[in-house]
């Protein structure tokens, strides 16, 4: 399997994406579409290889620039690694990739293609025409065959007119549940963005450890200054005590809790792996 992520300004979740599509492939290709320096170099040192790619990004353009570097007995999973796509969906995808089809396309919601949303927001779309040009891709998957039929088309072809012999299915993504997204101001700043993926990742050492740490620095900080205290010890001195006990014991329960749900998430992450293809 080789694995190919699509990626515009992710230096800061590059590395993380490349480590993660490793656990389930041998070859992980960053299809680059800016002269971004950074990510290049994160994800070759992260064990990638980058293919820098200034063309469009419907699907007969992107598999155009990957056939002539994929071998026949490859399978392809294309990820477009924006905003709407998170490595924890990386499972799911990969899952999706092993039912057979030798060409499955899914494509954003229609509202939130850049093409359809920029020029014509309120006007429907019909199937019949509805072209590669018109669709973004979240994720995608084919085989050697499925990949060389897709190059072939243009991208004002529709996926209806794929090769019959190949068995291809192209779905629609639902839009995401809730409301719909705003500008953060985590994009002020790289410092910010960064912070605001630690939280949106709710990786269990930052849940769990930044505040077990915190916990039990105040813990032995107040536990320090009761030590060094030299005047008489009453009820309050008593509760100070306990205060710093129940600090300390918070921090180290919570820096355990952490640990544990850090080693249990990566054997379970790995698990996926284990599936044999059918």
């Amino acid at each position: 399997m080789r694995i190919v992520l699509v990626v515009r300004n992710q230096a800061l979740r590059i590395a993380s994406a490349v480590v993660r599509a490793l656990d389930f492939a041998e070859r992980v290709t960053i299809l680059n579409l800016e002269e971004d320096e950074e990510t290049s170099v994160l994800a070759e040192s992260a064990g990638a290889e980058v293919i820098l790619h200034d063309g469009q990004t419907d699907a007969p353009t992107i598999a155009k620039a990957l056939v002539s570097s994929t071998e026949e007995e490859e399978r392809t999973v294309i990820i477009s690694l924006d905003d709407d796509w998170k490595l924890s969906d990386i499972a799911r995808t990969i899952g999706l990739s092993r039912q057979g089809h030798d060409v499955f396309i899914a494509f954003k919601h229609r509202t939130m293609n850049r093409r359809v949303t920029d020029n014509r927001p309120d006007a429907p779309v019909d199937s019949d025409t509805y072209t590669y040009a018109d669709a973004d891709i979240q994720f995608a998957y084919c085989s050697f065959s499925g990949l060389q039929a897709v190059a072939n088309q243009s991208p004002d072809s529709v996926p209806a007119e794929l090769d019959g012999e190949i068995d291809a299915r192209v779905v629609e993504l639902d839009l995401p549940s809730g409301p719909p997204r705003r500008e953060s101001l985590a994009s002020a700043s790289r410092f910010a963005q960064f912070f605001y993926w630690m939280l949106e990742s709710k990786h269990p050492l930052i849940l769990f450890g930044v505040p077990g740490i915190v916990f039990f620095w105040v813990g032995f900080e107040m536990a320090n200054e009761l030590i060094n205290f030299q005047g008489p010890h009453d009820s309050v001195s008593l509760g100070v005590a306990l205060a710093a006990f129940a600090a300390t014991l918070v921090g180290v329960f919570s820096l355990t809790t952490s640990l544990i749900l850090y080693v249990l998430g990566k054997q379970v992450n790995r698990m996926p792996n284990r599936t044999p293809f059918k």
